[in-house]
Formats: C-alpha cells, sequence, structure tokens
C-alpha cells in the first residue's frame, strides 16, 4: 500500500473512532448549571456556562444548560481555536447551522464562530433548540465536546 493511501486510511480510523467516543460522552467532565468552579485563585472563578479552549480540549468537555441559555468559549491558549457545531467540515448538526452561512446574514444565528478565537479572546452562543449538540474546534478537528440543552 503507498504511503499516501495508508495515512489516509489512518486518518479516517481516527475521525470514525473520534466521533464514536465523541457521542459517547460517557467518560466527558460535565458542570451543572448554576455551578461555579474556581481555578485555584480566589479571582479566578469559573462560571458554568464558559467553556475554556486550550491545546488539550475543552473544558468542561460536556455542559448541561437551559433552553435560552448562552455559552461563552474563551480561549485559554497561545494559539487560536475555532468552535463550531458537529460535524467537521460542515458544521450542520445544530439546527439551521452550516458553515456556508458564515459572512452571510445569517451568521449570527447559527453555531458556529466563523471565524478563528484569539488567544485571551472570547465567543459567545445562545442555544434555544433542546437537544445534545456536538461541536469541535474547526482548527483541530480531534477536539469536540457536547452541549446538552433542556
Amino acid at each position: 500500500m503507498e504511503k499516501g493511501a495508508l495515512i489516509g486510511v489512518i486518518v479516517v480510523i481516527l475521525i470514525v473512532v473520534g466521533f464514536f467516543l465523541f457521542q459517547s460522552g460517557d467518560d466527558a467532565t460535565e458542570i451543572k448549571e448554576g455551578s461555579s468552579q474556581s481555578s485555584g485563585s480566589e479571582n479566578s472563578v469559573k462560571i458554568a456556562n464558559e467553556i475554556e479552549m486550550t491545546s488539550s480540549g475543552f473544558s468542561p468537555a460536556t455542559l448541561n444548560i437551559k433552553q435560552g441559555d448562552k455559552v461563552t468559549f474563551v480561549n485559554k491558549d497561545s494559539s487560536a481555536h475555532w468552535p463550531a457545531s458537529a460535524m467537521h467540515p460542515t458544521h450542520t448538526v445544530y439546527p439551521g447551522s452550516d458553515i456556508k452561512k458564515c459572512g452571510t446574514n445569517e451568521e449570527r444565528n447559527i453555531f458556529d464562530a466563523c471565524n478563528d478565537i484569539p488567544p485571551g479572546e472570547s465567543w459567545s452562543f445562545t442555544f434555544n433548540e433542546k437537544g445534545n449538540w456536538g461541536y469541535h474546534d474547526h482548527l483541530s478537528a480531534s477536539l469536540f465536546g457536547k452541549i446538552i440543552v433542556s
């Protein structure tokens, strides 16, 4: 088998395995709505509807919220991140979302940052649809999480 074909097969296998791990969500960290966590210093309190983006992924990886709640994705890394609805690269799992809507008048209504979020910056989205919504980092598709909206 050619080296390029072998690499392609390995990439496909990793994506499929990642998808199934993402869908199960059993090992994910969870923060209940209304709770808070401290990151070690008294001045740094993490609110329940905030998700940190780092090189190792999203924290918490799974977040339970109520319909109509806003979630803020904060880049705590030295590299840019781009949170968006699953599946990569189309971003169409959350109702009405599609990467094709980036740069249009519909952009503000889709679960897609539509741009890199630089280090230290954030992006927010309000979840109006109930369900289990998978998402990923468009710049590092192996990083993913889940928002559970009740």
